[in-house]
């Protein structure tokens, strides 16, 4: 736990938030800037770069070498530090060497915070962190039971009751994301009423079923070769969300997350007991997900799986291009995953 959230001798000079789940992230940056930044000054104290705006680090390192004003320290914020210098071409790992040794030497008075969904454990900006600041990683639950014991927990926190059944089909229809089934989780309970316990009826009543849409609808269209459908499938999530990283992100971990248990169906020789136990869901997610299996073969699924992992290295910035366009680059996965399926014809 960072000293900013214990409130002991001061924030962290350095935090490095990364990982796919949004919401979580942005409330704990939220708490950060209320521990470092004194209200009555904060105007002179703060300020927030973008990693694709830049060319280099020059300014941001400016910036955390100032005095505080009338306050114990100043508040920089780095959001996407691997998209700095992109702009003209392909990444330069350079850039980012003066801030790697900011960060290993930092301004005491200053709370450097960099945020991103683009990078993982292995940036030198992770590693040089854990030496002199604090490191807090942000994904969403691997394992539907994981995330269903989470809505549990979550419920318990706030004095509230929840069916088991509601549990089960609150994560089926929003996902294992932590946010996302946060807001879910308020939206049911709203609708319940005060101190009514959460059941079935209430979760079915006010929660689309999204997960079927973006995870079962598109890779059945993606398996079948309908590479037509699961566009128009792709372009609704895109039209209905935030769009950009915040849509790519998040929808590449469901679909990597769905083909592993398509793998794992085939690992447990499509047999539906064994896959309940294996991937911890209930009976009628291992229906669905032996059906989609028997879809796939197993070189089909690993071709397209490497193709997703690909995809997922540029989105974290690999691609400059991919970046940029993380919709078009989806779209071309579409492509690419539907033409190495052989044994399936497009329609």
């Amino acid at each position: 736990m960072s000293a900013a959230r214990r409130g002991d001798d001061g924030p962290r000079p350095v935090y490095v938030l990364y990982g796919s789940e949004h919401g979580p992230l942005r409330a704990r940056l939220e708490a950060i800037r209320a521990a470092v930044l004194e209200p009555d000054f904060a105007a002179f104290n703060h300020e927030r770069f973008a990693g694709r705006d830049l060319e280099g680090p020059g300014r941001v390192l400016e910036a955390c070498a100032q005095v505080p004003l009338m306050a114990r320290f100043r508040l920089v914020e780095l959001d996407e530090p691997e998209a700095i210098g992109k702009g003209r071409g392909p990444a330069n790992p350079k850039l980012l060497d003066n801030l790697v040794e900011y960060i290993a030497a930092p301004n005491p008075s200053t709370v450097l915070v960099i945020t991103s969904s683009g990078i993982d454990a292995r940036s030198r900006l992770v590693t040089a962190a854990k030496k002199t600041g604090a490191v807090e990683k942000f994904d969403g639950l691997k394992r539907n039971d994981e995330a269903v014991d989470f809505v549990h927990d979550h419920a318990r926190g706030v004095g509230r009751a929840i069916d088991r059944a509601a549990a089960d089909a609150l994560v089926q229809r929003v996902g294992t994301s932590p946010s996302a089934l946060l807001s879910a989780f308020e939206q049911v309970a709203t609708y319940a009423g005060v101190d009514a316990r959460i059941e079935l009826a209430h979760v079915e009543a006010v929660i689309a079923d999204a997960r079927e849409a973006v995870v079962f609808d598109l890779t059945d269209a993606v398996g079948a070769g309908r590479h037509e459908r699961a566009l128009v499938v792709l372009r609704k999530i895109f039209a209905q969300g935030q769009g950009g990283m915040s849509e790519a992100a998040p929808l590449v971990g469901m679909l990597a997350r769905q083909l592993r248990l398509l793998m794992l169906a085939h690992g447990c020789e499509l047999r539906s007991g064994a896959l309940e136990e294996k991937a911890g869901v209930p009976p009628f997610v291992a229906r669905k997900l032996l059906e989609q299996a028997r879809t796939f073969s197993l070189p089909r699924l690993r071709r397209a799986f490497g193709s997703l992992v690909r995809l997922d290295g540029d989105l974290k910035g690999g691609s400059y291009v991919v970046t940029r366009s993380p919709q078009l680059a989806l779209e071309r996965w579409i492509l690419d995953a539907c033409a190495v399926l052989p044994d399936a014809a497009a329609r």
